[in-house]
């Protein structure tokens, strides 16, 4: 290389060099500093950390101020069920799902009263002064007073018509009541409809020449039908032709014994729940279901059907996949078989195992039919069963009349069973069931 062209390239080189550093400054001054030092990164992530460990903290404060305000305002909290809510909370005609609680706050009026605030679902009874229930189903944010039973929807949310899945209002509620609901003209129309019904005239048709009325009998007939007593209680729909068949000893109908088994859920809740947290512990807690739910099974027993049936049945325990073993401890189903003979069956989850109970039989004679339903309930209750066995006090019925009367004073036996600790013997009483049944079914 020649001295002339060396030059050259020793200047080209420097130049490049220059370039290069001049290309590295100006990158550098474009980049945003990150004035972060290590220390300082590791102060937010302590920060982070203990805000973090704060809120768990307070919502765990929270979450055990909750299940303190129910032992001392008498709930029973059921914590870990399987379905979309994680617990229910259980009181006298109350079962309230949800997941966790989103906040609490003091009641202005009471210092010592706390307000929740969580998003949940209620399924709440009332009852009217002949025991007919009236149900309220609501999902959404609730406003709950555990000291005066108040679950009041606030905000967004739902509620259903009666017993059902059928939503009847969806908008904006306060204090549990919907608040943005428009004029209901498919009422106003089934009102309207409903007076002029009321308001109709009977029609008198006569021969002009004779007098004679052509259409006497079809009003006297439907006179006869107006003026025939039916009336609701313990939701059945009851006549003087119940009340003649108690009286007469005929054979009980299951408007009787489904009220019967309404008012025998009644009086246990409301004793269980009148006694205190750590007494109820103790309790096995018993549930009666009426016949009209097995009645609807069909011949077949289809679990695809009878889980169906269960779920409308017990709509109140949909929300935790009918696993009511969670809660009631035995199950109890009055059974009409063929429609001429009344049986009871009784499943006790914690010893895995199903009673029959028949006033007129005994096993050897129990048929596959009554097999297959024992069978099919168990699977659908989720409630394993390795004993069957007629029930000790079966066989005692000595008439042609009273298998019914006698699946009814068992039931009043099995009820009270979970109140004494089983220290009670069995004893049919006839004249007292149905003093007790007439007394329950009785027009006020």
């Amino acid at each position: 290389m020649g001295c002339l062209q060396y030059v050259l390239f020793q200047k080209k080189k420097k130049e490049d060099d220059q370039h290069q550093n001049n290309q590295q400054e100006k990158s550098e001054r474009e980049q945003p500093k990150n004035t972060q030092t290590d220390n300082d990164k590791d102060d937010d992530s302590k920060n982070k950390d203990e805000l973090g460990a704060k809120n768990i903290s307070l919502n765990w404060k929270v979450d055990d101020c909750w299940v303190k305000d129910c032992q001392k305002f008498n709930y029973d909290l059921i914590t870990n069920i399987k379905g979309k809510y994680f617990n229910v909370l259980l009181f006298k005609n109350i079962q309230f799902y949800y997941k966790k609680i989103n906040s609490k706050m003091k009641d202005s009026n009471y210092e010592d009263v706390n307000i929740y605030e969580i998003e949940g679902f209620i399924y709440q009874t009332e009852y009217d002064i002949h025991f007919n229930p009236k149900y309220k189903l609501q999902r959404g944010i609730f406003l709950i007073n555990l000291k005066e039973r108040k679950f009041q929807l606030n905000g967004q949310g739902e509620e259903y018509q009666g017993k059902s899945t059928f939503i009847k209002h969806i908008g904006k509620f306060k204090n549990g009541e919907y608040i943005s609901e428009p004029k209901n003209t498919i009422n106003d129309q089934n009102t309207n409809q409903q007076t002029k019904r009321n308001n109709q005239k009977i029609i008198i048709i006569t021969d002009v020449t004779t007098g004679i009325q052509y259409n006497n009998q079809k009003i006297m007939r439907k006179q006869q039908v107006q003026v025939q007593n039916f009336w609701c209680k313990y939701n059945q729909l009851i006549s003087n032709n119940d009340l003649d068949i108690l009286k007469n000893k005929r054979w009980i109908t299951s408007s009787i014994i489904d009220s019967y088994v309404l008012k025998l859920n009644l009086d246990s809740e409301d004793k269980y729940f009148n006694l205190k947290f750590q007494e109820r512990q103790k309790i096995k807690r018993i549930l009666f279901l009426p016949t009209s739910l097995t009645t609807n099974f069909g011949v077949y027993f289809d679990k695809q059907k009878v889980t169906y049936l269960l779920e409308q049945e017990l709509l109140e325990y949909s929300q935790m996949n009918l696993e009511i073993t969670r809660i009631y401890k035995k199950i109890g189903f009055p059974i009409n078989l063929n429609n001429f003979h009344w049986y009871f069956l009784l499943y006790d989850a914690e010893v895995e195992q199903v009673q029959i109970f028949d006033s007129t039989s005994n096993f050897n004679n129990f048929s596959i039919k009554n097999e297959n339903l024992i069978n099919t309930l168990a699977d659908v209750l989720k409630i394993k069963i390795k004993l069957k066995q007629i029930h000790k006090e079966s066989g005692k019925q000595i008439n042609g009349y009273s298998c019914g009367y006698h699946v009814c004073n068992f039931m009043k036996f099995c009820q009270e069973q979970q109140f004494n600790n089983n220290q009670k013997d069995y004893q049919y009483d006839e004249k007292n069931i149905i003093q007790i049944l007439q007394k329950i079914i009785a027009k006020d």
